[in-house]
């Protein structure tokens, strides 16, 4: 699935090839990318011009004159795509924007996860989905909040960061290849986390994010999750391969339904520190020093019926 530095790369190419641009015509096909509202809806876009384009995580909210918006989510699959608009369209293609530089951009997705949603810019900003979502860490990360959000739950350290509320645009990829700069066991209870290693970790989110962009940054739509392009990333999808810090094979574990890879001497396994009580202490004194239950106080005798000889015998016991 694109995440965070596959949707930046996206966002930076609509950018340059809508920019100013004025929408001659605008078609969606009725499929689940637009489930909830009309072609006609996509087609008012027509005769509008791109003034903005703002990522959200995973979300890209683009914006036209006259307040008018499209937010798009690109799902498993969904790419942006440019061609010139007398060349038929691929396949898989479920909207275009015809632009009047004699240029098209299709909005292409094979299994039709992605959704492109219409409506007013400024309450398409406001929607929930939106408005649910934690901070960008491609700006920064406040260790602060982020420590306290993490101290306030249960779940495994890769089921935390895959909460869109911890931080917003982490997905499967990234949260492995964060985990393993950080040298964190991504099965770690996330509220054990300290100060210091949460602040390990967003540096090691912020590097991990840069160096995907850094290999993926490219004039031409990313291919790596949908084509099999080159894989870039250090444990991501190399499960048996050595590890490039200390050739340790790359192991794969499953953590609510997503696969984990990780480094079992780079990442080790984290065990909770014995703690000194602080409470009172139990004694055995005033057990010991209880007087007996008198026998007129004790529980009725069960009769069990005992088979001897094949014969019956009740006896109390």
């Amino acid at each position: 699935m694109p995440e965070l530095p596959e949707v930046e790369i996206a966002s930076r190419q609509l950018r340059a090839w809508l920019q100013g641009r004025r929408v001659v015509s605008a078609r969606a096909e009725r499929s689940r990318v637009i489930r909830g509202q009309t072609p006609a809806r996509f087609a008012s876009l027509a005769g509008h011009r791109l003034t903005d384009i703002e990522r959200f995580g995973k979300w890209m909210l683009l914006s036209f004159d006259g307040g008018e918006g499209l937010v798009s989510h690109l799902g498993m699959t969904g790419k942006w795509i440019r061609r010139r608009a007398e060349n038929p369209p691929p396949s898989h293609v479920r909207a275009s924007l015809t632009l009047d530089d004699g240029n098209a951009v299709d909005y292409r997705d094979m299994r039709l996860f992605g959704r492109l949603i219409r409506g007013k810019t400024a309450e398409l900003r406001e929607s929930a989905g939106l408005r649910a979502l934690g901070p960008d860490p491609l700006s920064g990360i406040d260790v602060d909040r982020f420590r306290s959000v993490l101290a306030r739950t249960r779940r495994t350290m890769k089921e935390a960061l895959m909460d869109q509320r911890t931080l917003s645009g982490l997905g499967n990829i990234q949260v492995s290849e964060s985990l393993h700069r950080a040298g964190i066991d991504p099965q770690r209870p996330a509220l054990s986390m300290t100060r210091k290693e949460t602040e390990r970790l967003a540096d090691a989110i912020g590097e991990s994010l840069r160096a995907t962009l850094r290999e993926e940054d490219s004039p031409e739509p990313i291919t790596y999750v949908e084509e099999g392009g080159e894989n870039v990333f250090l444990v991501y999808d190399r499960e048996g391969q050595p590890c490039t810090t200390c050739t340790t094979p790359i192991r794969r574990i499953v953590q609510g339904g997503r696969s984990t890879f990780y480094c079992p001497v780079c990442q080790p396994r984290w065990r909770a520190r014995g703690t000194t009580r602080t409470g009172p202490l139990r004694t055995t004194t005033a057990r010991a020093s209880a007087p007996r239950r008198e026998s007129s106080q004790r529980a009725p005798a069960r009769r069990l019926r005992v088979l001897q000889g094949g014969r019956s015998e009740r006896r109390t016991r």
